[in-house]
């Protein structure tokens, strides 16, 4: 057996977001466990929520307090550690985490630093974007994690901004065998159909549009339930909003959920109204577990092939979208069918297995490059 690569894992929280839960599931694989000693470094000390779930599958987990004070010596004890560690490979996840950490590749000439690319570079902050831009040849490779991100960058990329020396396109991938809903089949739909979301409720998320299109189906059937399940920045907007629509005994608010699956097996339609996405691995998991998506046809979600289930809006029309549910709801079979199609899909194209086959392949690929 190959002896195992040494890769240090870099963002900048460690919460509930896409870039995250990736990380998490693939910690967790037994292949990538096999091939791969992973560490994990958190540049924000305040969002950690997930931590405790990754720590029996890595050797070590580092955070420090960047947005503090202490910046300056933080930032310094992160970067030593990055260069004392000898890692074979830098895996860095979001722009933040790209632009802190290259600096210390002038000091570990050996070790291959890549970047993943988890949305689309336009809707960055301008810090961000302009930093990230004039830093990507810097970086061995750069993942795009769908087709629509390696679009944009191609877009807006210049002599020397988001110029990339090498590129590959690694495609989201979620753990079908985990979710996973037999009881769909003989869940009665008359009686508890669903509408939901289960994300990060930050301001690309649009979770305000969610509650219009809500409070549109309310007006064609009052016995469709809403389930929204998460937390974020636009959590008190979102409040706000469900009581100026009158919703407030309609959407149930869970919060932020460790166990999603629970959710996912209430959830019938799976009702995303982003303004911007990547390859949003909510979406992928809704969809493995059988809930029908209802979403916004933009980021990554374009390159979705919903030729047989599901439904993708280009504009954004609560009346119109609130009619394509409400239908649904009165045709059981088509939701059945379509629910099965869901699951088929993602099993055939997004699976775990095959995007943690190619990270491990990638590692090896740039390790033993001279």
């Amino acid at each position: 057996m190959e002896k195992k690569i040494k890769v240090a894992h870099v963002i900048r929280v460690f919460s509930y977001g896409g870039a995250e839960i990736l990380l998490r599931e693939c910690f967790a694989n037994t292949y990538f466990k096999e091939n791969i000693t992973s560490e994990l470094y958190i540049l924000d000390h305040k969002k950690l929520e997930l931590i405790d779930t990754v720590k029996a599958n890595i050797n070590s987990v580092h955070y420090y307090k960047i947005s503090s004070s202490k910046f300056i010596i933080e930032y310094a004890k992160f970067l030593r550690s990055i260069i004392k560690g000898k890692y074979d490979i830098v895996h860095i996840h979001l722009p933040a985490a790209g632009w802190m950490t290259i600096a210390a590749r002038l000091f570990t000439r050996k070790t291959k630093y890549i970047y993943s690319e988890h949305n689309l570079v336009t809707f960055y902050s301008k810090r961000n974007y302009y930093l990230l831009g004039l830093i990507y040849n810097f970086f061995d490779c750069v993942i795009y994690v769908s087709y629509e991100a390696e679009n944009v960058i191609k877009n807006v990329r210049r002599k020397f901004f988001f110029k990339a020396k090498k590129t590959i396109t690694i495609l989201n991938g979620i753990d079908t065998d985990k979710f996973l809903n037999t009881e769909r089949p003989i869940k009665n739909l008359y009686e508890n159909f669903t509408v939901g979301l289960v994300a990060r409720f930050r301001k690309q998320k649009r979770v305000d549009r969610w509650a219009d299109v809500a409070k549109e189906i309310n007006k064609y059937n009052t016995r469709i339930k809403f389930l929204m399940v998460g937390d974020g920045p636009d959590d008190n907007m979102l409040r706000e909003k469900i009581k100026q629509l009158n919703l407030a005994n309609k959407i149930e608010l869970t919060g932020k959920s460790v166990n999603v699956t629970e959710a996912f097996k209430r959830i019938d339609i799976f009702l995303l109204t982003s303004e911007f996405e990547g390859l949003p691995l909510a979406l992928l998991e809704a969809m493995s577990m059988g809930c029908v998506p209802v979403v916004s046809n933009v980021g990554g979600i374009k390159q979705l092939d919903f030729k047989n289930f599901g439904y993708k809006f280009s504009e954004f029309n609560a009346e119109a979208i609130a009619a394509i549910i409400t239908a649904y709801a009165n045709n059981p079979e088509k939701l059945k069918v379509e629910s099965l199609n869901a699951r088929a899909f993602v099993e055939k194209n997004h699976s775990l297995t095959k995007q943690v086959y190619e990270f491990v392949q990638l590692y090896r690929q740039m390790k033993n490059e001279v």
